[in-house]
């Protein structure tokens, strides 16, 4: 990895990594973001969220280069306001959405169509999650969206989301429809539905090659399982201290944790030199 700093790029997740929903971003890493851009380095984000839901934190995290949304399933210029690449879902991912939501008819459901989030069905947990971000979203019914989904976000109890997990993965055994599509678990009450073959790795070498930046000085940050592919991809990788072990055990570097300004803390170890592939920080 090269010690020049303005060639190398930081990709930050977001939930449970830069900031906690309910919580808002640590002021440290907001300023550590700041100086770490002045000096020349390049930062963004790589989230589960649409352009709604992660353009209301531009104005506080100094983006430098195109953000990764979506799980991968789309890149976004907030400078431009210009959606570079996107992926959506066939159209029969309505099918197999349909299929789940008779068999579990109290299982929140929201669709993402870019800036849009859909609420086709409410429970406490979309309400929550709505209210908690103040994200702006229309109360619909599946028949009445359109298509083009950039993803289905699943939002339930953590005991329920892993009996929909169970569920789809059987079914993916079963029907080719199911095998269509790719299935993530994001938090513990979060499981989404996006379109096949995408993860944000895959949109990693997606912005390497926009940013004409060598895979090997990207550094990146997670905390989460959608967040695997990512840690592998990087030159380097690092996951904040309340990670869950086994995703710890993936990263070259573990971190303080999400409010204690994990983020700042591994932008601060690149600008002392202090960052190297062959030291590991656990």
């Amino acid at each position: 990895m090269t010690t020049d700093i303005d060639k190398i790029l930081v990709v930050s997740d977001v939930d449970g990594t830069i900031l906690q929903a309910g919580y808002g971003i640590p002021g440290k890493n907001i300023e550590t973001i700041e100086k770490f851009v002045e000096l020349g380095g390049r930062f963004t984000l790589a989230t589960g969220r649409g352009i709604t839901a992660t353009g209301k934190y531009t104005d506080f995290i100094h983006l430098s280069v195109p953000a990764i949304l979506v799980n991968g399933g789309m890149i976004y210029d907030y400078n431009e306001k210009k959606v570079l690449r996107e992926h959506t879902l066939e159209p029969e991912a309505r099918f197999v959405l349909r299929e789940i939501m008779d068999v579990f008819p109290k299982l929140g459901v929201e669709i993402l169509i870019r800036g849009l989030n859909c609420a086709v069905r409410m429970n406490e947990e979309v309400l929550n999650h709505t209210a908690v971000e103040h994200l702006p979203f229309i109360l619909t019914d599946l028949e009445t969206v359109e298509d083009g989904w950039n993803k289905v976000l699943f939002a339930d109890k953590p005991e329920e989301i892993l009996v929909v997990k169970d569920y789809v993965e059987n079914r993916c055994k079963q029907d080719e429809r199911f095998r269509m599509f790719d299935f993530v678990q994001t938090a513990k009450i979060y499981y989404e539905l996006i379109p096949k073959g995408i993860n944000k790795a895959d949109a990693l070498h997606e912005l390497a090659e926009i940013t004409d930046t060598e895979m090997e000085n990207i550094v990146v940050i997670g905390d989460y399982y959608n967040d695997v592919e990512l840690l592998e991809a990087a030159g380097i990788s690092a996951v904040v201290g309340d990670a869950p072990d086994d995703i710890k055990e993936i990263a070259d570097i573990v971190v303080k944790p999400c409010l204690e300004g994990g983020v700042a803390e591994l932008l601060e170890m690149i600008m002392n030199n202090e960052l190297s592939k062959n030291l590991i920080y656990k």
